[in-house]
């Protein structure tokens, strides 16, 4: 007998090291957290396994993967640290081995409500790396007639060890990856913006062979972006008006020697640089230009090229922003406050408009914000929990 309990050890410890290499390799976090779980309950010989990783921000355990009987059904659940037996396991950072689970006082039965998963007996061990807990790992329900052994606790601790290393390089490689997509999209959006200037001064030239020395001018936008005008003027060192008007608003731009000065949208509180931020995203309506008109409310003090640099890389991701957050969808408030940090002084001007009744274009257009700077504060919004879309 003891001879085959050591030969079931041999293979049990066999099998670990062939999966070790399969399960190093996999950089794919839910792949990975997938081949942890099956490995689990193969392992250990047990009815079902699960894997739960630690969310710091809320100081909960979310459930990624479910293998054997529960299935995919607990995939989406959160657990608090300190609830339930995987939530004591990962709040005290010590193994667990109970025999009857329905018996023991920590026992949570959310999970085998929703799973109709019958718990009996558990394993849990804490998933670490240097010293700190990234999730834990169990198997339920030993098959046979005994449960989980200290032997079985033995091989659980290497296995953990194995999936905590595999976890921290898939997230390492999975962060390393994101960084290298952002890259390459400001990579693309310099492109794109370099390429816009170029044809800006392509249509600025044609636009002065057209004006000639005329002081005034007029023309579509459709025609003429915004930037090109503003680059235009500017190399002629023009003083002026530039009116623009589109379906629902009208605007100024006042220039002085070719350099921008004062930007205002009439019907919104919207002026300086901001204003000019919202204007460069108009894509259709009218211009004018009258020559020789000065203001004295000054509001923009910057080279008027790096002002256009930026306004097209707001352009850029504001174009984005948009197919994510269409015009007529509805944001709701969540249940998380917003700090009082005067960082986030925009977020909460935006939060405290949302009634859960007014689409996105209503509130924009009610709202003090340029485009770009209003959906950027919606999509921090969102991804900080604070506010839900109806579907």
């Amino acid at each position: 007998m003891e001879s085959q309990e050591n030969q079931d050890l041999i293979n049990r410890l066999n099998l670990l090291l062939e999966i070790n290499s399969t399960i190093s390799s996999t950089r794919n976090i839910d792949e990975l957290l997938s081949k942890i779980t099956n490995t689990t309950s193969i392992v250990m010989k047990s009815e079902a396994s699960s894997i739960a990783l630690l969310d710091n921000s809320t100081d909960e355990l979310v459930f990624q993967f479910v293998h054997g009987q529960a299935g995919d059904s607990v995939r989406t659940i959160r657990i608090p640290v300190g609830t339930g037996i995987s939530g004591w396991v990962a709040k005290y950072g010590v193994p667990l081995i109970i025999a009857d689970a329905q018996k023991d006082p920590r026992f949570n039965n959310k999970i085998d409500e929703k799973s109709s998963f019958v718990t009996k007996s558990v394993i849990c061990i804490p998933l670490k790396r240097e010293e700190t807990t990234i999730g834990i790992l169990q198997s339920l329900n030993k098959k046979g007639d005994d449960g989980f052994s200290s032997q079985d606790l033995s091989i659980f601790e290497s296995l953990a060890g194995i999936a905590s290393i595999a976890i921290e390089n898939a997230q390492l490689y999975a962060v390393l990856n994101q960084r290298l997509q952002q890259l390459e999209e400001a990579k693309m959006r310099n492109e794109n913006i370099l390429n816009q200037l170029k044809k800006s001064e392509e249509e600025a030239e044609k636009l002065k062979n057209l004006v000639k020395d005329k002081g005034s001018f007029s023309g579509k936008l459709s025609v003429f972006r915004v930037e090109n005008l503003v680059q235009m003027l500017g190399n002629d060192y023009k003083t002026g008006k530039l009116n623009l008007t589109n379906e629902s608003e009208e605007a100024n731009i006042y220039l002085q020697n070719g350099k921008l000065k004062h930007v205002d949208i009439k019907n919104r509180n919207l002026k300086g640089i901001n204003a000019f931020y919202e204007i460069i995203c108009w894509q259709d309506g009218d211009f004018s230009f009258e020559n020789d008109i000065n203001i004295d409310e000054i509001t923009i003090d910057r080279m008027s090229m790096s002002v256009i640099i930026e306004g097209l890389r707001r352009l850029d991701e504001y174009n984005v922003l948009k197919e994510k957050y269409k015009g007529d969808s509805i944001p709701k408030c969540g249940m998380i406050s917003l700090s009082q940090d005067p960082k986030d002084q925009d977020k909460m001007t935006v939060l405290k408009s949302i009634d859960g009744n007014k689409t996105i274009n209503q509130l924009l257009w009610n709202s003090s914000f340029d485009r770009y700077s209003f959906f950027s504060a919606i999509k921090e919004l969102e991804e900080d929990k604070m506010i839900i879309f109806y579907k």
